[in-house]
This record gives C-alpha cells, sequence and structure tokens, in this order.
C-alpha cells in the first residue's frame, strides 16, 4: 500500500515540476515527495528510484498530455521559501541548521536582513534550526554596545525569525580555550612572539618563523603565560599551522588568539585573551550543529581559513552560500556609513526612515513581510545588487492593501 502510494505522490509532484518548468527534475520532485511522505526517508535510495522512474515516465509525455493530467490534482500554494534554490546535499534528509551572527555595535541593517532571512527561510525550509550569534569578540575595535544585544533581537524577531537559541561568543571564552589547548597538545598550533614586522616578512617570503618548531609541552606554557600577563597586548599570539607556502599569504599560519587589554561590556576585564573571527566562528558553528552558511561573498577567504580550523580538528566543514551584496544608493549598506551619516547629520538616527536599518524601514511604514518578499525574489547569486525601492515597495502595498481591506 505504502508504495502504491509513493508511486501516485512521485507522478503528482512530476507533473507538476514538469508543468512549471518543462522537464521534471528528480532533486526538485523527492524534496516534494519527502515533504508529503516523510516516512520515505527511511529507505532514500529506493524511494530515488522510484522517483527517478516516475520522473522518466512523465518526462516523456507531450507538453498537452502534462497539462491534461496535473490539471486532476490540487496544490497548495508555493509558499515563499520555496521560491529558494533545492539544497541538494539536504535532499536524504540532512538537518539543515543556519545561523546570523551580527557583532552587537549598531542597529540590524538591510545586509543582515539579507542573510538572516535567507538563513531563517532554509532552516523552516528543511525542518532545522536558526541561531543568533552575536560575535563580540573584539573589546576595541569593534567594541560591543550593550543596548544593541536586544535591539537586533527585537529587529530579528519583528522580521519574523524564527530563533532557536541566543548566545553571545564573550561568553564561551573557556570553550575557545580549551579547542586551543587541543590544537596545541596536538602539535596544530604554537604561540608566536615574533615582532610582526618579522613575522609579515616571513609570510611574504613563505618561511616558517622560529616559534613554529617549539615542542606541544613549550607551547602550552608560552600560553600560560599569555593568560597571566607575562605578555602584554601585541607580545604574542596564537597561530594554528598551515602551509607556509600557501598561494594566499594571509593564509599562512593565521592568528587564532591575541591579547587585548581592554574592558568588554558583558565580561570587563576578566579575560585577556581573546578569539579572532575565524577561529571563534568554526568552534560554534561545530558545536552548534550549523550545516549551511549563509554570507557575504567577501567572506569567501574567512571561508578556506576556517577549513583549516575543519581540517585539524578533524570536522566535517558546514555547507555554504556566498551572496552578493545588497548595496544601498548613496553607500550606506554598513554600520559604519550610517554612523558617519548619523555623525553628519545627514540622518537624524538609525530610525530614520531614510536609513536602511530594519528601525529605518519600520519607521517608514515597510511590512517585514514585504522585505522577506523582496530578500527572497532576489534569490542567492553572487552578483551585487543595488536596494530597488520601487521593488520593495511594490511588496509592501501588496500587505498595506490587505490590511486596509480587511479593515473594511
Amino acid at each position: 500500500m505504502y508504495w502504491i502510494m509513493l508511486d501516485e505522490v512521485v507522478r503528482k509532484h512530476a507533473l507538476k515540476n514538469a508543468f512549471d518548468y518543462g522537464k521534471a527534475q528528480p532533486g526538485s520532485v523527492i524534496a516534494k515527495v519527502v515533504a508529503e511522505l516523510p516516512d520515505c526517508k527511511a529507505d532514500m535510495k529506493s524511494t530515488m528510484a522510484v522517483v527517478v522512474k516516475g520522473v522518466a515516465e512523465v518526462n516523456a509525455l507531450s507538453r498537452a498530455q502534462v497539462e491534461s493530467e496535473v490539471s486532476g490534482y490540487s496544490f497548495p500554494e508555493k509558499k515563499q521559501r520555496d521560491w529558494l534554490p533545492e539544497l541538494e546535499w539536504a535532499l536524504g534528509g540532512a538537518e539543515v541548521n543556519t545561523r546570523i551572527a551580527p557583532n552587537p555595535s549598531g542597529y540590524a541593517h538591510m545586509g543582515h536582513a539579507k542573510q538572516a532571512i535567507l538563513g531563517d527561510e532554509y532552516a523552516r525550509k528543511y525542518g532545522g534550526k536558526f541561531w543568533l550569534r552575536f560575535e563580540d569578540t573584539d573589546p576595541r575595535t569593534k567594541k560591543p554596545v550593550p543596548e544593541f544585544y536586544e535591539l537586533i533581537l527585537e529587529d530579528l524577531e519583528w522580521l519574523g525569525c524564527k530563533i532557536y537559541k541566543v548566545v553571545k561568543q564573550s561568553e564561551r571564552l573557556l570553550i575557545y580555550y580549551d579547542y586551543c589547548e587541543r590544537l596545541m597538545r596536538a602539535g596544530k598550533a604554537y604561540v608566536c612572539t615574533c615582532a610582526k614586522e618579522e613575522m609579515q616578512k616571513n609570510r611574504l617570503e613563505a618561511r616558517a618563523c622560529a616559534c613554529r618548531g617549539q615542542s606541544s609541552s613549550h607551547a602550552l606554557l608560552e600560553w600560560k603565560k599569555m593568560l597571566d600577563g607575562a605578555y602584554a597586548e601585541g607580545g604574542a599570539v596564537v597561530r594554528i599551522k598551515t602551509e607556509v607556502d600557501h598561494p594566499n599569504s594571509s593564509i599562512r599560519d593565521w592568528v587564532m588568539l591575541r591579547i587585548v587589554d581592554e574592558a568588554h561590556p558583558v565580561t570587563g576585564k576578566k579575560y585577556r585573551v581573546w578569539p579572532l573571527y575565524n577561529f571563534a566562528a568554526a568552534i560554534d558553528d561545530h558545536e552548534m550543529d550549523i550545516t549551511l552558511v549563509t554570507r557575504g561573498k567577501e567572506h569567501e577567504l574567512n571561508a578556506i581559513k576556517q577549513g583549516y580550523a575543519y581540517a585539524a580538528f578533524g570536522w566535517t566543514q558546514p555547507h555554504s552560500i556566498e551572496t552578493g551584496v545588497l548595496k544601498i544608493r548613496g553607500g550606506l549598506e554598513h554600520k559604519s556609513d550610517i554612523r558617519d551619516a548619523i555623525a553628519r547629520g545627514e540622518l537624524s538616527g538609525w530610525d530614520d526612515p531614510r536609513a536602511p536599518t530594519l528601525r529605518g524601514m519600520k519607521a517608514r511604514g515597510i511590512d517585514p513581510r514585504a522585505i522577506r518578499d523582496y530578500i527572497i525574489s532576489c534569490g542567492v547569486g553572487k552578483n551585487d545588487s543595488y536596494l530597488d525601492e520601487a521593488k520593495l515597495d511594490s511588496f509592501n502595498r501588496k500587505y498595506v492593501e490587505r490590511e486596509r481591506n480587511a479593515v473594511v
């Protein structure tokens, strides 16, 4: 009985896929089949065989035959997340867990909205979890501002994101220390006390520094000195071992942790050794079982660096989707740009209706569902694009008119 039902469900979705796109594709069809018959995930090999057979049969039909037969079925209205490309690696039932990882130094803007919506939609599409992780391990250059932890959370909830858990990296320092020590014991990381200029020269000339050959026990002693204050800021860093002759010199033995003698707004002066982005992100993505990372294409190099941390621990690196930058006319796509515009008096604040922040969009009367529609309609390509105000407004009118008609 079950397999008879499977044949019918495969036929239905293959017909619809062929009707929509000219030819049915097994990857797209099996995603619909699994969603309707979750039990078939227990034997994906057999299920896929049925799908491949059903797709071939449908693709052998004429267009008129497809149109005639598909008219006998009813299909639910296509959901927004179904507009996004399928994840081929997840079609076998793999869990899709995603995250958004802002620095809490300003309000969430449309660039955050793009990555948050894509992560949230993919997690919902495949029944996974969407995390909010505050990357706040830079107490000086990108110093966190306490009120933005809550304000960013409020903005993302207004956007409709279904957040599984909220974490702060600044509260996970002992976890990063533990993983750092593991790499040192395995001989895969070391404490470097070379002068900055000397290390830069070594990296450019693809030459290992004298510190690289230290024993694991010596590395751990030097590490303890970093924690205890024996080294001043800039006096020592922890490096991961990569190829010293890697074609990209910035990847050669990149820095995992460094000393920052600056009070942190969350932890105060409790810690003085802080992880850099690529080390902390790799650890957290593994611990939180993140399987898909959506990020701007400017982070492609970071993905390569993080790959070394994953390889050092023997972990599987998450899948990733790198997207183009969502630009704003007038050059306000980054928090620093918006902050400067406010300082110049060009914007009255982060919630100015002209600001590309979520607070600004709300002040303009933009419905968060319109922002979601807009982001998803732009897809996940790598080409940069400018925010199309007219297109966003057209999506927004749909919700404004719906609300107006509901009142009438």
